[in-house]
């Protein structure tokens, strides 16, 4: 989850909150990138099965997002009405970048021969 959060938190919290347009800014590709890396390293350390690492990739994009909605809603409560949406797009972004993430690491364990 650690992975997950960082590769959508980095991107997104030096971001002025006035500047954010989800998904425009911060890049999707940015995040895709990020979170197919984040994929990767969970499925190496996470070895059993697709949905572990997967959902923990996943999980760190809405947990981000929650940590900046939570910050930002303790210093100003009408900051992020919308904060339902910005979860779902960030877990949408968690899961697709996720999936490729543990795909790829997969296919590589299995190139080297390790199931």
């Amino acid at each position: 989850m650690t992975l997950g959060t960082l590769a959508c938190g980095v991107p997104l919290w030096p971001i002025p909150y006035k500047l954010v347009s989800m998904p425009g800014n911060p890049s999707p590709v940015i995040w895709l990138l990020l979170g197919t890396f984040a994929g990767l390293i969970a499925a190496y350390v996470l070895r059993p099965g697709w949905l572990l690492p997967w959902g923990a990739v996943a999980m760190g994009f809405g947990i981000a997002v929650l940590g900046r909605v939570a910050v930002e809603t303790a210093k100003d409560p009408t900051s992020h009405n919308l904060w339902p949406i910005e979860v779902a797009i960030a877990g949408f972004f968690g899961l697709v970048s996720g999936l490729l993430g543990v795909a790829l690491g997969r296919l590589i364990q299995r190139a080297a021969g390790n199931p």
